[in-house]
């Protein structure tokens, strides 16, 4: 699986930036090997070059050397708000006051909008009093909300709206999550996502970090979920990635590019709760200041924390109950690997660096850090995990002391009392052949809020009410976004029950009554 790098801070751009040398990437929620080759651009990887060496040069107090190569960089790639804003911190650092204020200007004109590091960043301490960053804060709102204008009529494009939300397509605003859902999928398709969003933020913010405090809305920048169609989504991805990222083992699901503040997913199940997460966890690490390398979080914490809701269910009222990440096809593979004596340990596991945990049997890995969260949830410890990882992040960057001082034991006790849990967790269905109970028809993966109808047997269009072409959105209100999430949720079923069938043909979305069949 390859990724945009992205942070606050000083920066270093992958396809956008990152933060004193390489910190960790934005997400994804697809696990896959290596990106295609594609034609070389030697422009790109002149000013890539560039702008490694300039941010050696700033980690080491070279300063001149910095502005040199940023100089270069900023001339090669004057789009680049990371270039400009690292220029900004050489600049002050040489005592060029005006010339940093300058450059600084340029960040924030063409996109810089991370005020957590704007507050806070000693390399421009030297500017502090010079005015520029003072009157920059002071009217920061104003500047997130031109961002904001801007980057929906950048996204909305993707989803068919035009300015003014004029178009085909959808658009939702959650302003108590900062975010704009901007979509080609139907109303009723969009509000549904949308209203996820809001289960998936209170999930994290109960179970994982505080709810943000009072000045969430004057720091944080507003985020666009883009959620296109999938012909849409498969330009959108081979454009940005190359052909292979859109079908086979490469294929990308889903891409959180943390600088742009911009989430594309090709569907509205796993996907979408995955990318969300990395939505709001960055924001997290740029609220506490860490994002720079070897203090962003490490892979296997970021992927084990947005995998950890890609499959849940409710508890209490299906309509409104809270969500509660359950046993899944990624479970299964860790199982597989205790069964088999292949699964690494944990000491392993967390010592991963961010180029092997996505690379080196990326499947595996993430399914292996999911299962380490539900691990820690199960025994209550999740969100003092993280209290004590973010405490002590500069000592143990890995997490591994953080796992063995909440829980009490040595590493080898966890590892123990892992796999013991794991072993005794259950596998659920990953297959129709692994199902009891069928709704007798014959489906596909669908466009992205559902499995599609593609074969009805004699009977089944009145015994089910779909037709050719229908859409499986959810069974008993708990949706099935995909093939993955229709077996799980059927496989907890028996044949004869009746389960309330949620479902679109077009745009008209019904419910109908239907009564599960034995699997032949």
């Amino acid at each position: 699986m390859r990724r945009t790098t992205s942070t606050g801070g000083v920066m270093l751009a992958g396809a956008l930036s990152g933060v004193l040398g390489l910190a960790a990437p934005a997400a994804r929620a697809q696990d896959t090997p290596a990106q295609e080759p594609r034609e070389i651009d030697i422009a790109a990887v002149s000013a890539r070059m560039l702008e490694q060496r300039a941010v050696r040069a700033l980690l080491d107090g070279r300063f001149d050397e910095a502005r040199e190569a940023l100089e270069r960089q900023v001339e090669a790639q004057p789009g680049s708000f990371a270039a400009w804003f690292n220029l900004a911190c050489a600049r002050a650092q040489l005592g060029e006051l005006d010339s940093a204020e300058a450059a600084l200007s340029e960040a924030v004109e063409l996109g810089f909008c991370d005020g957590w590091t704007l507050a806070r960043e000693p390399l421009l301490d030297p500017i502090r009093e010079h005015g520029l960053i003072g009157d920059l804060l002071g009217k920061w709102p104003a500047v997130l909300e031109a961002r904001r204008a801007a980057n929906v009529e950048r996204d909305g494009r993707l989803v068919g709206l035009r300015a003014e939300g004029r178009g085909r397509g959808e658009r939702v605003t959650l302003d108590a999550l900062r975010v704009e859902v901007l979509s080609a999928h139907d109303g009723v398709s969009t509000r549904q996502a949308s209203g996820e969003l809001g289960d998936i933020a209170r999930f994290f913010y109960s179970e994982v970090f505080d709810p943000p405090g009072e000045n969430v809305g004057a720091y944080t920048p507003w985020a666009t979920v883009v959620l296109p169609d999938t012909r849409g989504f498969r330009s959108w991805i081979a454009s940005e990635f190359g052909p292979r990222a859109v079908t086979g083992l490469s294929g990308l699901g889903g891409v959180y590019d943390h600088d742009a503040r911009r989430l594309v997913a090709q569907d509205l199940g796993a996907t979408l709760r995955h990318e969300f997460v990395h939505v709001l966890h960055w924001r997290e690490m740029e609220r506490l200041g860490q994002t720079r390398a070897g203090r962003a979080h490490a892979a296997w914490i970021q992927e084990g924390l947005a995998a950890l809701v890609e499959d849940v269910d409710r508890v209490g009222d299906r309509a409104g109950g809270r969500i509660e990440p359950v046993p899944s096809w990624r479970t299964n593979i860790v199982k597989r690997q205790l069964a088999g004596g292949r699964l690494p340990t944990l000491r392993d596991l967390t010592g991963l660096e961010r180029g092997r945990f996505n690379t080196a049997r990326p499947l595996a890995r993430y399914a292996h850090a999911r299962a380490v969260f539900m691990f820690l949830r199960g025994r209550g410890q999740l969100r003092a995990f993280m209290d004590v990882y973010v405490r002590t992040i500069d000592n143990d960057p890995s997490g591994l002391a953080a796992l063995g001082g909440v829980l009490e034991m040595t590493v080898d006790e966890v590892e123990a009392a892992f796999r013991a849990w794991l072993g005794a967790l259950p596998a659920v269905p990953e297959t129709g052949s692994d199902l009891s109970a069928t709704l007798g028809v014959e489906i596909e993966e669908g466009s992205g809020d559902g499995p599609e109808v593609v074969g009805l047997p004699a009977g089944a269009r009145s015994r089910t009410g779909l037709r050719l072409g229908s859409v499986i959105t959810a069974i008993d209100g708990r949706p099935t976004r995909d093939m993955h999430e229709l077996i799980r949720v059927l496989g907890s079923y028996r044949p004869g029950e009746t389960v309330t069938l949620s479902h679109r043909r077009g745009r008209v979305h019904a419910a109908s009554e239907v009564v599960l069949l034995a699997r032949e």
